[in-house]
């Protein structure tokens, strides 16, 4: 059973004036004061262990006494359970189908997301969105700029501009202000309505003089901009170029002392993305790289985290999944989550989405419909006999399942050994698309297409 801890005030936050994270102490008021009292006239060896069973029980005892303080009966929810599982956990990983446009999967990661933060003490919340906007935010953080919740929202980007993920702008907000939450996103693509888009070119060329600084606005504008046309394309000279002008602000900005840009790292970050967000084009290895790039992202964000940090990393279950070896139609993809796995091992958690029916749909899209699941899948099989609306199915359960079709990964069924995919799985009886705020469903059969969020 999960729980809400109250903890004392921070006394000071997790950022320091450098980039780098600080340590910070977190001391729960009621039983765990007293605890600590006892710990100072208690031996080293005795304390510690007294304090790692109140660790261990705090979770369902404080959830349960603030249910019972509240004149409530005690249950257990989806999210309860599946809190409880990622709460021990140092990697969160909160998947969600790659179409990105399930209303309710939205709505219960958006609820795990919070009670991980204010329950369990995850101090980063890593998204599926370009890492740009993010750092343009820690810098304004560190140095007293203003941080408003649409950067918040813009950074988070189009795909999850929804009225399900709306309740996060704000409380991440708060978490970022107070240094309590590092902030970061994980993609190197360039996102249309962003910062990186509309001023980072005009900032990076700042380390350059003259002529070049001129020519590389213009190169790096013509792209961001998109002022390309049928008749003069983007090709691979542009892609040369663009990379010519990122390789010469890496040079100026290295051989710049550390006082005279005081956030060079993360400048030489955005370089490095860009980097290797221009040299996938025109290649045939794109799906496989750009994981691997999300997944440098991560080891760096994780650099600015004090050891031992706890993080959540949201993305679509493609990129977040222990293993796609074995799902047919996916087994050449190598996902982050693979390079995660095998840098934390159990100390990570996949958790997975899915539906027995329903419907989903993106912003400007048509609804789509959901088959409904066949009587031998696992989401046929986790309603044959239960009558609830939503099923969570843990790693031995997915294990006893064998090889067995379903679809976590997208929306046609395939057999797979799941619990080689996934640590959890969230099954919805039904499904519906999110809700896109001021902006109306097209009627055309055919869907705007899925890169429209992003450059080109």
């Amino acid at each position: 059973m999960a729980m809400a801890t109250t903890t004392a005030p921070l006394r000071e936050s997790m950022l320091s004036s450098s980039g780098r994270h600080r340590g910070f102490v977190d001391i729960p008021r009621g039983p765990a004061r007293r605890m600590i009292r006892l710990m100072a006239s208690t031996s080293s060896a005795i304390a510690v262990g007294l304090l790692a069973l109140f660790s261990a029980g705090s979770l369902s005892s404080s959830a349960l006494g603030a249910r019972a303080a509240a004149g409530k009966k005690p249950t257990t929810s989806d999210t309860d359970q599946v809190v409880q599982e990622l709460c021990g956990k140092t990697v969160a990983l909160l998947g969600e189908s790659p179409m990105h446009g399930f209303g309710k999967t939205l709505q219960f990661k958006v609820e795990v997301a919070r009670r991980l933060i204010d329950e369990c003490h995850y101090r980063a919340f890593f998204i599926e969105s370009g890492i740009y906007d993010f750092l343009d935010i820690q810098k304004k953080l560190e140095s007293g700029g203003q941080v408003t919740q649409p950067m918040i929202a813009a950074a988070i980007g189009g795909l999850w501009a929804t009225r399900e993920v709306e309740p996060l702008v704000p409380f991440l907000l708060e978490k970022a202000q107070r240094g309590a939450v590092l902030l970061g996103g994980l993609d190197d693509q360039l996102a249309r309505g962003t910062y990186a888009q509309q001023e980072m070119p005009a900032h990076l060329v700042e380390y350059l003089q003259g002529d070049a600084r001129t020519q590389c606005l213009s190169i790096l504008q013509k792209y961001t901009l998109w002022q390309y046309s049928n008749d003069a394309p983007y090709g691979p000279r542009d892609k040369i170029l663009i990379l010519g002008c990122l390789d010469r602000i890496e040079t100026s900005l290295s051989n710049i002392q550390r006082h005279d840009a005081p956030f060079r790292e993360y400048d030489l970050a955005m370089i490095e993305s860009l980097k290797r967000n221009f040299s996938r084009d025109f290649r045939e290895d794109v799906p496989t790289a750009r994981d691997q790039s999300m997944y440098l992202n991560f080891q760096w964000l994780m650099s600015r985290l004090p050891p031992r940090s706890k993080v959540i990393v949201w993305a679509a279950t493609t990129h977040v999944a222990k293993d796609l070896s074995g799902v047919p139609g996916q087994d050449h993809m190598v996902p982050m989550g693979s390079y995660i796995r095998r840098e934390f091992t159990d100390h990570s958690f996949v958790l997975g989405f899915s539906a027995y029916s329903g419907t989903y749909g993106m912003a400007r899209q048509p609804v789509r419909q959901l088959s409904v699941a066949p009587p031998l899948s696992l989401e046929g099989q986790a309603f044959a006999k239960d009558d609830s609306a939503t099923r969570y199915f843990t790693l031995n359960q997915l294990r006893k399942f064998g090889a067995v079709p379903a679809r976590p990964t997208g929306p046609d069924f395939r057999t797979a050994k799941w619990d080689e995919v996934l640590d959890g799985l969230v099954v919805f009886r039904e499904e519906h698309p999110p809700e896109f705020p001021n902006s109306g469903r097209s009627s055309a059969s055919k869907p705007a297409r899925y890169s429209s969020y992003y450059i080109p």
